[in-house]
């Protein structure tokens, strides 16, 4: 199980390094041709882009992954995967037909004109598309399969970079360009990947059984919805109180503090079927999950700190002058990623136990949280009162889970380290972001790498994993 982990883990944060590295090309392009408030309308657009692809999956994709995962009737599994691939394309299909219909009104808010109505036809095909293809890749993770999974996302990113360079650099398309080139992207890939899954397509599909994975998904249809307003509802709010230039500079920042997301998405994608097999005995899931949640927030922290600590660089390199203010939205959004790793965790009791109706409550509740600290710091801060209501209601998050998750499978955390870690965390970011000599940040990310070790408890880990294992 330790080298199965590790080795998944590696291979989809290897591969997502990767196509983070590739899309970090876009960056430069984006700041450097589109000014502010476009690159604001874009992220709007992208907002409705992660909304209309909550609703076309309406939680089946969830579902397919619990019940593949812990059931291994390779029939059953194929009707399972067959049901999510029909309802996705059919719930997505009628969205986009909704949207054109909508396509004024939604345009005026989205970009606050009418008159480009045809970008919020193009972003609802994109999502369409974007759905079916994330319910395709899933059979990559579900079987353990990361390279297969790793491959066709690579390919896919190369095609959107591609894309981009032609239509928006080259032929000057604006953000029409940028959602034309993932639409490309999709209809390119889809098709080898359908045809590579296509053994998991059977007939008859009996009504039940969507009727039971709508029944356990459904959940996570306002669970993820209040996901999406907590990571992008604040875009919209900049945009009303501050304008599209602010949102466009504070999405540029937290783009780029996305990057410890990605670390940490790396291994929720590895770990997934891993927490549902430990979770089967009480006894091994608490001996376990605080062993490998420490380490992981370690590493996730010192990711953190070297973010800021590197950032005077980052930005002159990658980003245009016009966005360089964001950069004080990377300390709070990528502290944010160690409370999100932390809400793995203790909220997994409310996915292994069966008790997804929880999980609305614990994500409204940050949903909540968000709106609440946007309305009242976006005002007075700007854009910096949206970076820090996003780290107050991820640590909200993760302190709901704990309340309702860990009872439902009762596990007992290392407090003394991960208060440790948040600790050093905190430190470095004061060393990373004052002091102005670059050997003088890079001692401040040595000195936080020897804490994260001697914090991370390294060696209990693998006895642990190595119990598991026996």
């Amino acid at each position: 199980m330790k080298r199965s982990i590790i080795k998944d883990t590696l291979l989809y944060g290897a591969g997502d390094i990767l196509t983070k590295a590739i899309a970090f090309l876009l960056i430069p392009l984006y700041t450097n041709i589109l000014a502010p408030a476009e690159y604001g309308v874009y992220q709007l657009l992208v907002l409705f882009i992660t909304i209309t692809m909550v609703l076309g999956m309406t939680g089946m994709n969830v579902a397919l992954f619990k019940h593949f995962v812990t059931i291994h009737e390779d029939d059953t599994r194929r009707k399972l995967f067959t049901a999510t691939l029909l309802w996705v394309f059919v719930s997505s299909a009628a969205i986009v037909v909704l949207a054109y219909i909508l396509a004024n009104p939604l345009s005026e808010i989205l970009t606050g004109s009418a008159s480009r109505s045809g970008l919020v036809g193009l972003a609802a095909i994109n999502a369409a598309l974007e759905t079916i293809l994330l319910v395709s890749l899933l059979i990559f993770r579900m079987e353990k399969r990361p390279i297969g999974y790793v491959t066709y996302t690579l390919i896919k990113v190369v095609l959107i970079v591609v894309g981009n360079y032609v239509l928006l650099k080259h032929l000057g398309m604006g953000v029409s360009g940028i959602i034309i080139a993932g639409i490309a992207a999709d209809i390119i890939i889809l098709g080898p990947i359908l045809w590579r899954i296509g053994r998991y397509l059977t007939w008859p599909i009996p009504g039940r059984l969507v009727a039971s994975m709508l029944a356990w998904g459904i959940p996570f249809v306002p669970a993820t919805l209040a996901v999406v307003i907590l990571t992008l509802s604040d875009r919209i709010i900049l945009r009303y109180m501050s304008g599209f230039d602010s949102a466009g500079i504070y999405s540029v920042g937290y783009k780029l503090a996305g990057v410890i997301f990605l670390l940490y998405t790396a291994f929720r994608f590895a770990w997934g079927p891993y927490m549902f097999e430990l979770a089967a005995n009480n006894e091994l899931a608490n001996r376990t999950y605080p062993k490998v949640l420490t380490p992981l927030v370690a590493f996730l922290g010192l990711g953190a700190v070297s973010l800021v600590a590197l950032s005077p660089e980052i930005f002159t390199v990658f980003v245009g002058e016009a966005y360089h203010a964001a950069r004080f939205v990377l300390i709070p959004v990528s502290a944010a990623a160690l409370f999100d790793a932390m809400n793995l965790f203790f909220g997994a009791g409310m996915q292994t136990r069966d008790r997804t109706i929880y999980v609305p409550i614990v994500t409204g509740f940050a949903a909540i949280i968000n709106i609440l600290l946007n309305l009242w710091l976006i005002p007075r801060f700007d854009f910096a009162g949206a970076a820090w209501a996003t780290l107050i209601s991820y640590a909200a998050m993760a302190y709901m889970s704990y309340r309702l998750g860990n009872p439902l499978m009762p596990v007992k955390y290392q407090w003394g380290r991960l208060s440790g870690v948040i600790i050093v965390v905190a430190l470095g970011f004061a060393g990373g972001w004052f002091l102005e000599p670059l050997l003088s940040r890079l001692g401040v990310i040595l000195g936080c790498a020897v804490f994260m070790i001697w914090l991370s408890d390294f060696k209990p880990v693998d006895l642990l994993l190595r119990r598991a294992h026996n």
